[in-house]
């Protein structure tokens, strides 16, 4: 016991470590924390910014309770820390402090002080790797949107297996289009398993086809989406499969066991029925 609360505090004074991230974040939180407690008068801003701050800050760091937290899902239990207001203390202690000087030059010397301050304290977000310019409203790849636009139909709500890449961003876009699985199945930590995931993405170079498809249809997928940047070792046409449509370096198969099924029914749009007649 004594030995797991030990490596709970040493993760614990990892996370605070990483969450500083080589800047001054958190020695400027604490001065900004140790300035209201001393100047903040107002009994309901100091519950608020204060008492319950410091209060939140001794839980996050208790061995015991990070323990019991690390237990139950270490790899989220660093998210306590967003509940400090880091910037909001920050950005309040600077107007209290500008409200300190009566001198309009004081007031701006110190606001361009702390803007400085605040802005060498981290780096423009938007030169990040992980930032792209958007190409359309939904702040998503536009072949995400393609391809769900393509497999929905005005009828009914199909099953489809996607490639994946697209399943951070599928269901962002549209709850019209089932899958049988999602994001949660990328996250090793989650040991997630799906024989149909495996099919789709076990070779990084190329498709299984038979394989696909066999699993496709154990999880009653009407529409498989296979990435053209992957080999093909056999043929959907002849697993009994059409190509319905190439979307942005996607191939959309359908399983002719389902367009007929769906064609009686009346379920399937004009361009569906055409594709596969």
């Amino acid at each position: 016991m004594w030995d797991e609360l030990v490596l709970a505090a040493r993760a614990v004074l990892e996370d605070v470590w990483l969450y500083n991230n080589n800047s001054f974040l958190i020695p400027l939180f604490l001065t900004a924390l140790l300035f209201l407690w001393v100047t903040e008068t107002d009994r309901r801003l100091r519950v608020v910014l204060l008492y319950l701050v410091v209060a939140a800050g001794v839980v996050f760091l208790c061995p015991v309770y990070a323990w019991i937290g690390m237990r139950i899902d270490a790899d989220i239990y660093y998210r306590v820390l967003w509940s400090m207001p880091a910037g909001i203390l920050v950005c309040y202690s600077v107007v209290r402090l500008i409200a300190h000087f009566k001198r309009r030059m004081s007031r701006a010397l110190v606001f361009v002080m702390a803007v400085l301050l605040i802005m060498m304290n981290g780096e423009l977000v938007y030169t990040h790797s992980l930032h792209i310019r958007s190409v359309n409203a939904y702040h998503i790849p536009q072949s995400v949107i393609d391809v769900a636009d393509a497999l929905k139909l005005d009828n009914y709500k199909p099953i489809a297996v996607l490639p994946a890449e697209l399943l951070p961003f599928f269901r962002q876009y549209t709850a019209d289009v089932f899958t049988p699985y999602g994001r949660n199945i990328l996250e090793p930590s989650w040991t997630f398993h799906n024989e149909l995931y495996d099919a789709m993405e076990g070779d990084r170079t190329a498709y299984d086809v038979a394989e696909v498809a066999r699993c496709a249809r154990n999880n009653h997928c009407a529409f498989v989406v296979l990435s053209c940047a992957k080999q093909m070792n056999g043929s959907m046409e002849e697993q009994g499969y059409f190509l319905f449509r190439f979307v942005q370096g996607y191939f959309i198969y359908m399983d002719y066991s389902y367009y007929w099924v769906w064609k009686e029914q009346g379920l399937l749009d004009a361009d569906v029925i055409e594709a596969g007649g």
